[in-house]
Parts: C-alpha cells; structure tokens; sequence
C-alpha cells in the first residue's frame, strides 16, 4: 500500500483511498481542459481531518488541494501527485437564526441546501449565482456573483465568518474583527491562504412577489446607458443581462472571402422584488428606459422566481472555456464591440450565452477581488462549450480578450477560465501582487495548497528579483 494512503488512514476519521477510480473521478472538473490526477483522495469527516491531513502534507513536502462539487474551469480545484481532499462530507447546515439573519454551514454544503432551509423562514442570501449545485466554500473562495451583486457585491462580502485551515495545519475561526487579514484574504483567495471548512453568511428578509420586464434594445450605446442609470439610480432589485445574435446574410469580399453579417441585439431582464403587485409605478420605471421593444412582463411568487432557469451539463468529449472580465464603465462599450466583431471566428456564437452584469465598486470590497478603478463596473461574460479538439485557438483568443480587457484598465474574474502568466498577475493585482506573495508565504509558508495557481505557489523569484534591482537603481 502507498505510505502516504497508510499514513492518513491512521490519522484522520474520514475515508483515505489511491483506488483508481476514485483518483479519476477527481481528475478532472467542469472547464474540463485540464487534467490532473492526485495520489490520493482524502474524504474529510470534519476540519479536524482537514487539518491532520496539511499537517501531514507540510511534513512530507506534497501539495494539497480542495474540491466539492468540481465546478472550477481552470483546474483550481485538481491536483497532481499530491493530496486532493473531497469535502463533500462536509456537508451540513448548523445554524440559520431567523432572529440574526444568519446560516452556519460546512463548506461542502451547496447553495441549494442553503436556499432550502432559508426558504422556510422567509428568507435568503443576498447574492445567489446562477447555478445552486455548487457549493458555499467553492463560491466564497472565488467570489460569487448573480443578478443582485450590483446592490449587494459578491457573495464574499456577505460573509460574517469563516473557519480556515492554513497551510501549516492550523484551524483558525475569522470575521471581520477577528483574525481579520486571514478572512479578507481567505474569501477570493482560491485557498492559496487556507481551506476554508465552514462559513457564517447573512440572510435577508424577502419579498412576496416579483416582476420581470423582457426588454430588447438594438443599440449598445442605449443599452449600456440605462443599465448604468438602473444600477446608479437602484431602482430594480435584479439585472441580467444577454446578447443575441441575428445572421442578417453573408457578405463577399476580395480580402476576407464569405463572413457573415451579424446584427447584434441586447436582451435586459430587469426584476422588481414587491408585496403587491398593484404597487409598481409601471409607466415611470419603463419611461425612463429608452429599450428598442418591452418583448414580455413575468409575475412569479418570489419561492418561483428564486429557482434558476439556468442548467450547465458537462458533454462528453467537450470543454467549457468560460470567461469573465470587469471592465470600468468608460471602457465598456469599446471593449465589448471589439470582441463581438471577433467572436463569429473564435466560436459558434449561435450557442453561446454572451451578456453583461454591473458592480459598483464600494459594494465590493474583497482585497483578492480585484476591480478596474472606477466605481461603476461591467462585467462581460461569454460561456462556450466546445469540442476538446478545438480548444486550443480557443484559449488563445480569449488570452487576446483578456490582455485587451487588462489594456482598458480591466481585470479578469478568474473563477473562470484564467491560465495568467506572470506579466498577467501583476496586472491583475497591481500594487497589491507584493502584499499578495508576502501573505501567501505567511500562512502557506511551503506553497503547498492549492497548486493550479503556478505564480502563487512557489517564490516568485523573478518578482522580487525585479524589486531588489528597481531598488538598487533607486539608490543608486
């Protein structure tokens, strides 16, 4: 038997397995680009066996990574020769006060579970992504985003409290006022500064009733303007947003032979969260819109409206390079209107989702999720699935998409798919990417969790190598 599976087997609750079977089953995630297969899987009864297990791995020198349910689209959750802790055991719900507007639950436990229990109270989280089958310490590692983040922020910043395992094995409770650089840095922190085990998160009281207006525009510029004026002016409770496509013919050049002519439209569901119906001024909230057509008015009770349309299927054989950028407000419209001239030779924009959502920079408040500079944000987002063959000129466009998003003093949400080189990473975090290193040697002193981040995981030798001379040349 390998030592490291007899090692852990004699020093934690949970199940420790090198079944083949078992290693393949968590080789792979949902981008499903990258491939990685660990020595072995540790399936974790509680954060005590979490913490043995990095304790364990800190002694021997391997690398440890976390996943739940896999979601990940650039291999953050996967691991290669080293230790790969399942956490979906973890998987309870402790608390949800009615009375503090709270939940306490394992990291492994899924938003679904969540909206379950808080439903039955007449409550909520603030901020709920898309998809429910992911997992609470997934999303607060990355952020999380959905259609109220533009009032709300991302889920992060409705955290209350976390329990962290660090990289030296120590198992730490934190909250904004208690061991508070750890759980600023925890949540974004893709688990490059501990594992998160278990989190505390508000809840808010909702209400009875919901309206959506389908409204289509044919003009970006008129799009962008009153999605700008609905999030500045917080007149809808949520915003979503999508563009389509439509194939007006084929044009014939000397120069770039048959292209299509593409007319792009923008689809904006705008949601208004009420107790009567009867309250909602509808004439003056669509009057100060200027859409092409209202196409479609939905009422749903809020249980209803709260369930996600949305399904994400992984096909065999394919890959999902999904991508997100944030982009300040002034850059918006350049940027998207260079991309979508792109985007009929990069993928099959007929199946796409393509669209856009809003932030606004003093509701996000997370260190490790990084904003462009300005205070109204957009997002831009576009969701291929394609076969695995053709995945390479794939990645290397939307490498293009992301330095071009980093030229316009953008920054990437990289939840998604984000392989940054060095260069990248500094741009990404700016002025931050020294403190970012000097925390991540602090509490992961080996480099040991978390490997799918090259640049975080080891000395970045070329980095302050950069520094020492900068200075030197000061100096002198």
């Amino acid at each position: 038997m390998n030592s490291v599976i007899s090692d852990l087997q004699h020093i934690i609750e949970g199940e420790v397995s090198g079944l083949e079977e078992d290693l393949a089953a968590v080789s792979q995630d949902f981008g499903g680009i990258i491939q990685k297969q660990p020595q072995v899987v540790v399936r974790p009864q509680n954060a005590t066996d979490v913490a043995k297990s990095i304790q364990y791995a800190a002694q021997q020198g391997i690398t440890v990574s976390s996943r739940a349910a896999g979601h990940s689209l650039s291999g953050q959750s996967l691991n290669q020769g080293g230790i790969l802790l399942d956490m979906r055991r973890m998987n309870q719900v402790h608390e949800l006060d009615a009375d503090q507007l709270s939940f306490k639950a394992d990291a492994g436990a899924t938003w679904r579970q969540i909206v379950n229990a808080s439903i039955l109270h007449r409550l909520i989280p603030p901020v709920l992504t898309n998809y429910f089958d992911v997992t609470i310490g997934g999303t607060h590692s990355a952020g999380g985003l959905g259609q109220s983040s533009f009032r709300h922020g991302s889920q992060a910043d409705n955290c209350l409290g976390l329990e962290v395992v660090t990289g030296t094995g120590e198992l730490v409770w934190c909250t904004p006022e208690q061991n508070s650089e750890l759980f600023y840095h925890a949540l974004c922190g893709y688990g490059q500064f501990g594992i998160i085990t278990k989190v505390q998160h508000r809840l808010r009281p909702y209400r009875s009733f919901t309206r959506t207006y389908f409204l289509c525009y044919d003009d970006l510029d008129t799009f962008l303007e009153d999605e700008q004026f609905l999030i500045a002016e917080d007149q809808v409770d949520g915003l979503l947003a999508l563009f389509s496509p439509c194939i007006m013919g084929v044009a014939r050049s000397g120069e770039k032979g048959l292209r299509p002519l593409i007319e792009w439209f923008y689809r904006m569901q705008i949601t208004l969260e009420v107790d009567s119906l009867n309250t909602i001024n509808e004439e003056k909230l669509l009057s100060s819109l200027n859409f092409y057509r209202h196409v479609y008015t939905e009422n749903l009770t809020f249980e209803q409206f709260v369930q996600p349309v949305i399904q994400v299927p992984h096909l065999p054989g394919t890959a999902n390079p999904w991508i997100d950028v944030l982009l300040p407000g002034s850059a918006a419209k350049e940027y998207i209107e260079t991309v979508l001239q792109q985007v009929p030779g990069c993928i099959d924009f007929r199946a796409t989702p393509i669209g856009s959502f809003g932030l606004v920079s003093h509701n996000t408040n997370m260190p490790m999720f990084a904003l462009p500079k300005e205070e109204l944000v957009i997002g831009f987002g576009m969701y291929p699935t394609v076969p695995k063959a053709q995945i390479q000129p794939i990645l290397e466009k939307l490498n293009l998409f992301t330095n071009l998003a980093y030229q316009m003093g953008g920054k990437r949400y990289v939840a998604s798919w984000a392989q940054l080189d060095l260069a990248q990473w500094r741009l990404q975090f700016g002025d931050y990417w020294l403190r970012v290193n000097e925390l991540k040697q602090k509490y992961d002193p080996q480099r040991i969790l978390n490997p799918g981040f090259k640049y975080l995981c080891k000395i970045n030798y070329i980095f302050f190598s950069k520094i020492s001379n900068d200075f030197f040349n000061i100096v002198n």
